[in-house]
């Protein structure tokens, strides 16, 4: 009898070739330090994996609190249907961030020293123990995902029913813990002002990075629902991403009149028209994170239409990522002169772990009741004559 083997498809051969790179620049990392895996110096000693890693990572993740707060905080049961995607999401993107602290960090094994030795006077203390905390409160939000597929009846019904009693103070202690640190991870760079160029700097980063990770986080979420519906027989009402769609772009539309009347505040109109590349990378970033969305969201026809969505939540997430590397890469660069750039190793770890995120996504919306199930085999969106989705 012939043993059976995994097929082998494209995609599998990427991931494959995506995860020994990783694994070799992680050898590199632990074992030869940063000099060998990385192009980090003291004049910009945060790069690639500040940068996209934590920044980026915290931010992305945002759509899990705020969605559970939309259901069991306002009552909004109607998203209830992603809610558990929204969390799974969040608690991927959190374990990514940890995982990551492992490898950024100059000396990993101490990772664990700010439970014992606190320093409430830093600012870094404060994001850790609140990603610390959180991802452990995102685990308990999700596990219940995980107890249903218990065969222990008894042991099962338990857990359940104490969940259950618990579930909204979860929720209140994810939203206080995940506002605190999205804010904070923007403080981190107050001290630093002589060190980052005008145009990314302001005495009220802690609230920029806020605003700008609530719409970016609903973003990715609407991305990941719509990826699940359309490849993993997941069955959603259209009608809740495009009301989703409706809520990020009020929220972009704060930030972006947050963003115009902070550079009037802080004198950094000047900047806006020098000719220097750091004026190139802010109106890219401000074009994919506020101007391009806004004016694709206003249009009914874009809003209805699953793959303009997409695209669109996809140039946010896109002008996000640009706005945290700006932030902590191009702006400490162009006062520091250090003319940093990624090494291939510092770029391959953090594919990596991106993608064993992305992979255990797919295995948990396939395994466990993430979300509802459609009935035929593949759940396609189409469009009624009066140009909303419908389903087929």
């Amino acid at each position: 009898m012939k043993k059976l083997l995994p097929k082998l498809t494209f995609w599998s051969v990427v991931v494959t070739i995506i995860f020994m790179a990783g694994a070799y620049a992680a050898y590199l990392r632990f074992f030869h330090g940063w000099i060998a895996s990385t192009n980090l110096t003291d004049a910009q000693p945060w790069g690639l994996w500040v940068g996209f890693g934590t920044l980026c990572g915290v931010g992305l993740s945002a759509g899990g609190f705020a969605l559970a707060a939309a259901v069991y905080l306002l009552g909004m049961d109607r998203y209830r249907p992603i809610l558990k995607g929204s969390i799974l999401l969040s608690f991927l993107g959190y374990s990514t961030v940890c995982i990551g602290m492992l490898y950024e960090l100059g000396l990993p094994w101490r990772i664990w020293h700010p439970i014992i030795y606190w320093n409430p006077h830093s600012v870094l203390f404060d994001v850790s123990m609140c990603v610390m905390c959180y991802t452990s409160v995102l685990a308990l939000e999700f596990s219940p995902s995980l107890v249903e597929k218990i065969p222990w009846k008894a042991a099962r019904e338990f857990y359940l029913h104490w969940h259950h009693k618990i579930s909204i103070a979860l929720v209140l202690a994810g939203t206080l813990l995940s506002s605190m640190h999205q804010s904070y991870l923007g403080g981190i760079f107050l001290i630093a002002k002589s060190h980052i160029y005008p145009l990314w700097y302001s005495p009220y980063l802690t609230t920029m990075f806020y605003l700008s990770a609530i719409p970016t986080g609903i973003a990715t979420l609407i991305m990941v629902t719509y990826l699940s519906v359309r490849s993993l027989d997941v069955k959603i009402e259209f009608s809740v991403l495009e009301e989703l769609s409706r809520v990020m772009a009020m929220m972009l539309g704060v930030y972006g009149v947050f963003r115009a009347l902070d550079l009037f505040r802080n004198h950094a109109i000047q900047y806006l028209f020098v000719n220097r590349k750091e004026t190139a990378y802010f109106w890219a970033e401000v074009s994919m994170l506020v101007l391009i969305p806004l004016a694709l969201l206003v249009q009914r026809k874009i809003r209805n239409n699953p793959i303009g969505l997409f695209w669109t939540c996809a140039v946010v997430a896109g002008g996000f990522i640009s706005n945290r590397l700006n932030v902590s890469i191009t702006a400490m660069d162009a006062m520091t002169g250090a003319n940093y750039t990624p090494k291939w190793s510092e770029i391959a770890i953090t594919l990596a772990v991106l993608t064993g995120a992305a992979l255990a996504f797919r295995l948990a919306v396939i395994y466990l009741d993430i979300y509802p199930k459609n009935e035929v085999r593949r759940l396609r969106w189409v469009a009624d004559p009066s140009g909303a989705p419908a389903e087929a």
